[in-house]
């Protein structure tokens, strides 16, 4: 019997992502994926969904995805340290109100600088063309932007406006990446560093940042990311054995017209296809060893 892959870092339209989770769920059984965590941004929501519609073809592991606060570790280069929670508790959503509520002002500031650039948006508008009326932020705006043609792709709404750099950008208050850790962990989550690329140490201070991490109770990283190179790879597992870390997959999903081509479980022109249930099995036993610290 064909074993199956694992993929522990996907996104629906209940975040960032373009399909529905029926939509990702289906593209997941066709690639044989057997384990999958839809790590959806700032929320929660989709995991009760997935399970029932998912049924007995395929597990399904709560996630979440986090991003923090990087402006400590500036040094002339755009570091993004996103942070994924397994297994977390409900009680996160007591973060996740206080990010939803600074995420809304951020999206008033963004628009008023926007009208400033002679982007006429208004707050309604964004809510006509979001996925979720109740949560919106940047990439609803850069939705609105593109229907409204202002911008010809969501692409380029973030490069000239709404990311880092741009006209129109907000920052949002986050937590630092050590201080996140220790959340989760209070909500009963196993945290892991996400597609740890987006650092853009050098490997001298990579390490110095994952020891920082570590000492504030990482427990994995996702060192099978499509966007990983096999050098990166091998570099990313010598911490793994060094600081006793959990080698994660995840392809960061999103669906979409994305380049390069990204699929659930095979990743880039399938450079992903993982099988190795024990990396299932070290999350579920690090979620025990932390739940029974907490008795």
């Amino acid at each position: 019997m064909m074993k199956k892959f694992i993929d522990l870092h996907v996104h629906t339209n209940y975040s960032d992502g373009f399909d529905s989770i029926e939509e990702v769920l289906k593209k997941a059984i066709e690639n044989n994926v057997g384990v999958i965590s839809f790590t959806e941004h700032y929320n929660i929501s989709s995991y009760k969904v997935a399970c029932e519609l998912a049924g007995e073809d395929i597990e399904v592991i709560p996630g979440i995805e986090i991003g923090t606060d990087m402006s400590k570790y500036s040094d002339g280069k755009k570091h993004v340290c996103h942070i994924l929670g397994y297994y977390v508790s409900n009680d996160i959503c007591k973060l996740l109100d206080i990010y939803e509520l600074d995420r809304f002002n951020c999206v008033k500031s963004t628009l008023k600088l926007l009208n400033q650039n002679n982007i006429d948006i208004s707050i309604n508008d964004v809510l006509e063309n979001a996925k979720d009326s109740k949560s919106i932020g940047r990439f609803d705006i850069a939705v609105t932007m593109v229907k409204m043609g202002y911008v010809k792709t969501v692409q380029e709404a973030y490069g000239k406006y709404l990311d880092h750099g741009g006209s129109s950008y907000v920052k949002r208050k986050k937590l630092s990446p050590t201080d996140l850790i220790k959340k989760i962990q209070e909500y009963g989550g196993v945290a892991v560093l996400a597609h740890p690329r987006s650092l853009r140490f050098s490997p001298q201070k990579e390490e110095q940042f994952i020891k920082e991490l570590v000492d504030a109770g990482l427990s994995g990283i996702e060192v099978y990311n499509p966007h990983n190179s096999t050098k990166c790879r091998k570099r990313l597992l010598t911490y793994c054995k060094k600081y006793n870390l959990i080698p994660t997959v995840g392809s960061d999903y999103h669906g979409g017209k994305r380049e390069p081509k990204v699929y659930v479980g095979y990743g880039i022109e399938n450079n992903l296809k993982i099988t190795d249930l024990s990396i299932i099995s070290k999350l579920k036993e690090r979620k025990e060893k932390l739940d029974s610290n907490k008795k």
